[in-house]
């Protein structure tokens, strides 16, 4: 027996309702993108973390974490379209061949660069909420090597680039490596200098990727040292605030590093690869990162 689809047993009010919904989204997406968007990127995950609690904390921002568009969401999608487009153009030739007029549905690339901003913004909205913010921010280091995709999507988009000295970061990821490795990781690095010296060239392709970034978007990119954090945030923060457009007043500083200090506490110790590198791990990792770490002063 012929069936009514489920849709037209619905009540006409719930469907006039559901339109009305649709277009209430569409409007508040449209809101959302008009504000100051940020990212938050990094090589590090010691310091990004406490960056993003801070900026979460002024109550003009939301910046809430991890997105990971670049490396999660936008492969995914892209995935999904060519395989839609692939079906439809096997589907208009079809339809060509057999003389009927029209042709199948597909997506260009413009359409991906709407469909990935559009999908951002919904996710966005859900942090948001009701919210009377006027910057937005989002953090995942990854995404410092998908800046330029970024900036297509969002062509007036901050960035905050946190930095960490790389041997330390690299001291960091071994013991953090080691302590959850099944036999895994050591069998591909069975010395520290060879994890040392891998460690360094990703270092400096991502600090290298963000440094290049901001150098053609100078006033749109902020450096923070995870370093100088440590030493005295008060100023870094004030101008990350500042850099962000909203207020920089004293109370907003210190009730952010509060709360950056208690979610996400600094708990890092500048200068302990000292304690981990040998002659051989130091003479490779600065094979590959020696002048970086000249150009963020840090010491040799």
């Amino acid at each position: 027996m012929w069936m009514v689809p489920a849709w037209r047993r619905l009540p006409w009010q719930w469907l006039v309702r559901r339109m009305e919904e649709f277009k209430a989204v569409h409007a508040q997406l449209g809101q959302l993108l008009e504000k100051d968007i940020v990212f938050v990127v990094g090589a590090t995950r010691w310091g990004t973390s406490w960056v993003q609690q801070c900026l979460d904390a002024h109550p003009k921002v939301c910046c809430k974490g991890e997105g990971h568009f670049s490396d999660g969401l936008f492969p995914g999608l892209a995935k999904l379209i060519d395989t839609y487009n692939q079906d439809a153009e096997r589907i208009g030739n079809r339809m060509q061949l057999a003389g009927l007029p029209g042709n199948a549905a597909g997506f260009t690339f413009e359409d991906m660069d709407h469909l990935l901003r559009t999908a951002i913004a919904l996710m966005i909205r859900r942090w948001v909420q009701d919210k009377d913010v006027t910057c937005i921010g989002e953090k995942t280091p990854e995404h410092v090597l998908s800046l330029d995709l970024l900036v297509r999507l969002f062509p007036e988009m901050r960035v905050v680039h946190v930095v960490r000295d790389g041997r330390d970061e690299a001291s960091s990821a071994w013991d953090f490596n080691m302590g959850i490795s099944k036999g895994e990781f050591p069998r591909r690095y069975p010395s520290f200098a060879d994890f040392a010296e891998t460690f360094a060239k990703n270092w400096s392709r991502a600090v290298g990727t963000a440094r290049r970034y901001g150098r053609m978007h100078r006033t749109h990119y902020y450096q923070i040292r995870v370093e100088d954090l440590v030493e005295e945030p008060a100023p870094f923060v004030r101008r990350m605030f500042r850099f962000c457009n909203v207020e920089d007043r004293e109370d907003h500083v210190q009730a952010a590093i509060r709360r950056a200090n208690q979610i996400a506490p600094l708990d890092i110790d500048p200068g302990v690869w000292r304690k981990r590198f040998d002659p051989d791990a130091a003479k490779r990792f600065h094979r590959q990162s020696g002048e970086l770490l000249k150009l963020l002063n840090y010491e040799e």
